[in-house]
């Protein structure tokens, strides 16, 4: 099995505890035991690693190969929409105080400002994305970031190491860790690769609780799926030729003039958004729809949210009541999310339930299906930026969005991209969520902004966060 690698351990954990006084090798019979001890609480965020890679590494059929003996689940995690990390991190993370993120991308349309920003080096430090300083170990910003994407593997193995001394030598009752490197392993090694970031994590952990007098509470968790194996087709041309053919110009600075529509092509991702005058939304939703690779493009309306394929038409709305959200779907022309029999089902299993569906319902019927919980993600996926598109679409698996100088410096890094993700369907949405805490009992699945609420307390993240990235 691929799980059998040798991990070089940590015993540097060990030394420095040893040098600190904070182990000890036996404990007086004063002493309280270590499980009458209050637990400390180690947040473990992984990014892009998939839910199948972990119920992999998981499996009890692996005997005494399988990773995390002692955690539960793994669990799918519904993710947001776009499945990206500056949207997917705010969805989980805002319950506990984590503020909006300017835009989809590092590279956005600001409307205050009326045009495309930031996206460079200088920008990175002076556009705030709260995420980013969110944990106590995070990004190293976009030069070390470059740096470690050359040997991804190695540098997440590295500063899981390092995050992990420094939980075991400081006094903070919550730690908050993120590594990133693990994106740019999934999108250029695939999700396989990543198992070997799992092996060491499983190690570290083992040693770490060995360590430690206090029990510890692990939860970890990814922001999104992964999708792909083939190489992507980047959809950015073909967008551009519909435009233009349409009778509107493409812009990718500023939103001038009624005809104009605003694109960001920024990362290699498989999710577009559209910035344009809000009288033409309806228009220019269909044009992008129409482009090869294109899946679904949606946008608001006064009668609700419209989606366009070329599947056909449909919308969705929400109504609340006094019994909670209630989404209604209704078929304009075709089914863009082959939701029909899904809610045919539904609605049998019902009963005397009202032509609606009941959100939490709903969610436990639509969790597995092609699109995972399209009404709520969608609908979020407007609120969650400060800066929301007009239009957002989700490109077609095999498909990406993004900008032609970044897949031409991905093809000189190692050749054509084969995974990404961002897409509103299933491959590129499911993250995952496991955890050593005994009181917890997974779900079937879990929905992005409900996945940690049984850890923390809400309106509070760590108890101290860091100053600036490690």
């Amino acid at each position: 099995m691929r799980l059998s690698l040798k991990v070089p351990a940590i015993g540097a954990v060990l030394a420095v505890l040893l040098l600190t006084g904070v182990a000890a090798t036996s404990v007086s019979a004063e002493a309280p035991e270590a499980k009458d001890l209050k637990p400390r609480k180690l947040i473990i965020a992984l990014d892009a690693v998939p839910f199948w890679v972990v119920e992999d590494v998981m499996d009890p059929d692996l005997g005494e190969e399988a990773l995390f003996k002692d955690f539960k689940g793994p669990v799918p995690m519904v993710s947001t929409f776009p499945s990206s990390t500056s949207v997917a991190l705010v969805g989980m993370l805002g319950p506990f105080g984590l503020g909006l993120s300017p835009g989809y991308e590092a590279r956005f349309y600001d409307w205050q400002m009326g045009k495309v920003r930031g996206g460079g080096v200088v920008s990175y430090r002076r556009i705030e994305f709260p995420w980013r300083e969110y944990f106590d170990w995070g990004r190293k910003g976009p030069i070390g970031s470059a740096i470690e994407g050359t040997r991804p593997i190695k540098y997440s193995i590295k500063r899981l190491r390092r995050a992990i001394q420094d939980f075991a030598t400081n006094n903070r009752e919550t730690f908050f860790i993120y590594i990133a490197p693990t994106d740019t392993a999934a999108h250029t090694k695939g999700p396989e690769a990543l198992k070997k970031v799992l092996v060491a994590l499983d190690q570290m952990l083992t040693e770490l609780e060995e360590s430690q007098k206090r029990p510890i509470e692990v939860v970890i968790f990814s922001d999104h799926g992964l999708a792909g194996d083939e190489p992507l087709i980047n959809v950015w041309k073909g967008l551009k030729k519909a435009i233009k053919e349409a009778g509107f110009k493409l812009r990718t600075k500023r939103l001038k003039g009624p005809k104009d529509v605003v694109m960001v092509p920024f990362g290699l991702v498989s999710s577009a958004e559209a910035y344009v005058m809000e009288e033409n939304k309806g228009e220019i939703a269909e044009v992008l729809a129409s482009a090869p690779g294109v899946d679904v493009c949606v946008y608001s309306s006064d009668a609700g949210w419209l989606v366009e394929s070329k599947r056909g038409r449909a919308a969705f709305r929400a109504e609340e009541t006094s019994s909670g959200r209630v989404w209604f779907y209704d078929s304009i022309n075709g089914d863009p999310f082959d939701y029909l029999p899904l809610i045919e089902k539904y609605r049998a299993q019902a009963g005397s339930e009202p032509t609606g569906m009941r959100d939490q319902a709903w969610f436990q019927a639509s969790w597995d299906a092609t699109y995972p919980d399209a009404f709520y993600r969608l609908t979020r996926a407007f609120e969650l930026v400060e800066n929301p598109a007009s239009i957002l679409c989700s490109v077609e698996p095999g498909y990406m969005y993004g900008s032609r100088k970044t897949e031409r410096l991905a093809m000189l890094g190692g050749g054509r991209l084969r995974w990404t993700h961002g897409a509103l369907f299933r491959e590129a949405t499911w993250g995952f969520l496991t955890s050593n805490v005994t009181s917890w009992e997974p779900p079937a699945a879990v929905r992005f902004d409900e996945s940690l609420l049984p850890f923390l307390e809400v309106g509070r993240g760590a108890d101290s966060f860091a100053a600036g990235n490690k």
